[in-house]
């Protein structure tokens, strides 16, 4: 965590130090204070990877990215807004965004825009590159400068995700699960996006690159007996709500795709002779079942036949029966 503050320094060298780390931390700006007798700011910055969170609380003022600082940068980054407290207008490429607590609102760093507010303004920025946004907003241009009401829809859980990404990255979470988190709240920003244009987030080229993450991370941990709908979301910091309507569109929900792709790992063991040796509980429980009976009860609505009758069928010696009593040829 990095901190900054003009709190130490005498009263004629705040604005120029403050201008110099917003142009560390953001972009070159311009800070003119509204009372430049009593001007006070802080900024702290947490690095998520290839993204920075960032919370800011300064004194009113007008902060304005030049024409010429436009021109000059050789780096194009975006910057989402987040107000938690105060009042805050955004303004690019002819559109305003006034925002009120936990509104949010993008800004263009390659555009001049200009950010105001007359009183104490505290706000969560998130800092990507063009390269990041764009795997989740293919045409940033159209989002500059728009109000997102922070208390509805999918706007209001991209807001909550922000501040929930700022309270972990102050508490020092780890980089890679941040870069994480900020990647699938970009998604959700991205998804409030189309839905206010009368898109179906679900249905989305977005919303199926990450159907394809989920399904995923979903592989790489069929054995772990706690994967759920719940640690799936958990995992990627979206609500269990949105995590089932990415699925919504395949016509399965998370819980019966992890199901169905136990079973089909289960069932590609049962009819492999190399598995003959090990049990049927031993394949069930190696894939993520933790009771035998259940186990035995899913594979017949499924497959309407029984583990050890499928296996018998395969050719298997069906030496166990899944609740644990042996068959006549297993027993020494």
């Amino acid at each position: 965590m990095l901190t900054y503050s003009t709190r130490a320094l005498p009263t004629r060298a705040k604005v120029s130090y403050w201008n110099d780390i917003i142009a560390d931390v953001f972009t070159p700006l311009q800070t003119s204070p509204l009372d430049s007798s009593g001007f006070e700011a802080e900024a702290r910055a947490a690095p998520l990877g290839r993204l920075v969170v960032t919370n800011i609380q300064a004194d009113p003022a007008t902060i304005q990215r030049t024409r010429e600082q436009a021109a000059q940068s050789a780096e194009r980054r975006f910057f989402l807004h987040m107000l938690v407290s105060g009042r805050l207008l955004v303004a690019q490429e002819g559109r305003e965004a006034l925002l009120q607590e936990g509104d949010l609102a993008l800004a263009d760093s390659s555009l001049p825009y200009t950010l105001h507010h007359t009183q104490p303004c505290n706000l969560i920025v998130l800092v990507m590159s063009q390269e990041d946004l764009k795997q989740h907003l293919p045409n940033p241009e159209d989002v500059i400068g728009v109000r997102f009401p922070g208390d509805s829809g999918l706007s209001n859980t991209t807001s909550v995700m922000l501040r929930s990404l700022w309270e972990q990255a102050r508490n020092e979470i780890d980089p890679e699960i941040g870069s994480r988190i900020a990647d699938s709240l970009l998604e959700v920003f991205a998804a409030s996006w189309l839905a206010r244009n009368g898109v179906q987030p679900a249905d989305s080229a977005v919303s199926g690159y990450r159907r394809v993450q989920i399904k995923r991370y979903i592989e790489a941990h069929l054995r772990d007996p706690d994967l759920s709908a719940r640690s799936v979301a958990a995992a990627f910091g979206i609500s269990p709500r949105y995590l089932h309507m990415l699925f919504v569109k395949e016509g399965e929900t998370v819980s019966n795709y992890i199901l169905r792709r136990r079973l089909e790992q289960c069932v590609k063991q049962l009819s492999d002779p190399l598995w003959r040796k090990r049990t049927i509980t031993e394949i069930a429980f190696s894939w993520g079942f933790n009771n035998a009976t259940h186990f035995a009860r899913v594979f017949r609505h499924r497959y309407d036949t029984t583990p050890r009758d499928f296996r018998n069928a395969q050719g298997g010696d069906g030496e166990i029966l899944i609740a644990g009593i042996e068959s006549p040829g297993a027993r020494g």
